[in-house]
């Protein structure tokens, strides 16, 4: 019977799960989508209850007695944080990295503790989204729950807790709650003493790869997997969808094109500069020991393009091949049959303008900022006219995010990083239009994997290396990791970034005075 493995991916949107064998060959994946809970205007949240019955439904799909499934290993998002009750009851959704209250909990920390000090020890700038700023904020709105709370999880050590019954969370992870010292590897008690925030009540801490426990009897009965399957720690996202780009030693890049884009490079602990601090760029423990990953990116990634194809793209679905009479007899569009089975993002790019003329988009579609937390500037179309269609639009939207990447990577060449291979994965390196731009724009080649679910890739490849069935991630990788195709700069983007650069200044600036 064939070893298999399952690696399951917890996101802000939905989450996956899928079989891959010992040569990194998907043998079968499910998915589920879930949205977010906004209890008020600019409130994001996420419920935990929401997100586990999705995890349970994705391994009940995924799961197959043919083979032999010998590890799990989960990553997640970050930030947001999970409490429950002496007995493991859920106090209340998960606040996420999109969630805009609280903006005072970061003058807050500045305030009692040196914002230089503290990136020095956490790895992270002072930002509403971490963890430690909603901890603190819950302590004055919410003093009722923080009082009931007996754990405090993340996403992905909350699940891992579900499916073995242990407490225990990975560095990566921990270090996205700015309550972790980054460079010692352990909680600090001196945050949670300094902002009363008891650090003993998170999870404890253990390395990537190493075996949790086993999945809970009843739970494998529930779900048809075998009593005996291993739960191995997993990671931060990020982190897997590095690995699983092939990327494991100082110098590798890897962009994860999802919902939020993160642009991950591998540096080694010695690399830190001060410079890091000055251009608010975080440094994150990484997979293997002494490395670490420097994370640039922007939030509203592939959300700007859901967003618009959701709010301004049912035409993209129709194109219209004639009307015909609906429900109420209102006129509806027919879509073509050469349209059947295309999602409305692969319509979208086919109807997406050649040009975008004099048209921007600024894609801050959240005052919430991963590396400017001093931004407030809120999304913007710029440069309408009667003559602007949803097609030139869209192609101004997607030039929008490619051009927020390069500031990015302009961040990164400031520092004194270096980028040596750009490889992509994630749901939007799937689009060939959006992958060309983003090579033009950034006037580098773009290397799309084989497999672009690459999150799932380094989960496998975190399973088969604590199964023993490679030495180490550099064999693995040579095994899991496949590039598909590339992308060469072809087209000129230079002056219309630079004109986007002075709109981005010139809109942060008005919003600073709104």
């Amino acid at each position: 019977m064939k070893a298999v493995y399952i690696g399951l991916d917890v996101g802000t949107s939905g989450c996956k799960a899928a079989l891959v064998d010992r040569s990194g060959k998907i043998l079968a994946m499910a998915r589920r989508e879930y949205g977010f809970e906004s209890p008020e205007p600019g409130m994001v949240e996420l419920n935990p209850a929401t997100v586990w019955n999705a995890v349970k439904e994705t391994l009940a799909e995924a799961a197959s007695p043919e083979v032999e499934i010998r590890m799990l290993a989960v990553s997640s998002i970050g930030e947001a944080v999970v409490m429950v009750d002496k007995d493991g009851g859920v106090l209340r959704n998960g606040i996420t990295y999109l969630d805009q209250r609280g903006p005072e909990t970061a003058e807050y920390i500045r305030g009692r503790m040196d914002d230089r000090y503290l990136h020095g020890l956490t790895g992270v700038p002072v930002n509403p989204m971490y963890t430690l700023n909603r901890c603190i904020w819950l302590k004055e709105h919410q003093p009722e729950i923080v009082e009931k709370t007996a754990h405090y999880f993340m996403f992905g050590d909350y699940i891992t807790y579900m499916l073995t019954g242990q407490r225990v969370i990975d560095q990566s992870s921990a270090s996205r709650t700015m309550l972790f010292d980054a460079g010692n590897l352990e909680w600090s008690r001196e945050i949670g003493e300094k902002f009363g925030v008891p650090v003993e009540k998170f999870s404890p801490v253990a390395s990537t790869g190493a075996v949790v426990g086993r999945i809970r009897k009843e739970l494998a009965e529930e779900i048809g997997l075998p009593y005996d399957l291993k739960i191995v720690l997993g990671c931060h996202d990020q982190c897997s969808a590095l690995l699983g780009s092939g990327a494991v030693k100082p110098g590798d890049i890897m962009a994860g094109e999802g919902s939020t884009e993160s642009i991950n490079l591998i540096i080694h602990k010695e690399n830190f500069n001060d410079s890091f601090f000055e251009n608010q760029l975080c440094f994150e423990p990484y997979i293997q020991p002494g490395q670490y990953i420097i994370p640039v990116g922007q939030l509203s990634h592939g959300t700007s393009i859901r967003w618009f194809v959701n709010e301004f793209g049912a035409d993209f679905k129709a194109e219209r091949s004639g009307l015909s009479s609906g429900m109420g007899g209102r006129k509806v569009a027919l879509v073509k049959p050469e349209n059947a089975g295309k999602s409305i993002y692969d319509l979208a790019n086919e109807y997406c303008a050649p040009d975008s003329g004099d048209v921007y988009f600024l894609p801050y579609l959240s005052r919430v900022k991963s590396m400017d937390a001093s931004n407030q500037a809120l999304g913007v179309f710029l440069g309408l006219d009667v003559n602007t269609g949803r097609a030139q639009m869209y192609r101004a939207l997607l030039e929008g995010l490619c051009f927020e990447s390069r500031t990015c990577f302009d961040t990164l060449k400031k520092v004194g990083l270096p980028i040596h291979k750009i490889v992509a994965s994630g749901g939007c390196s799937k689009s060939p239009l959006f992958m060309q731009m983003k090579a033009d724009v950034l006037r580098q080649p773009i290397h799309i994997l084989d497999n672009p679910d690459a999150g799932i890739t380094g989960l496998a490849m975190i399973c088969a290396v604590a199964d023993g069935a490679y030495k180490n991630y550099e064999e693995a990788a040579e095994v899991f990791v496949k590039t598909a195709r590339g992308y060469a700069p072809e087209n000129d983007y230079q002056e219309k970034y630079e004109k986007y650069c002075l709109i981005r200044e010139t809109m942060k600036e008005l919003y600073q005075k709104l």
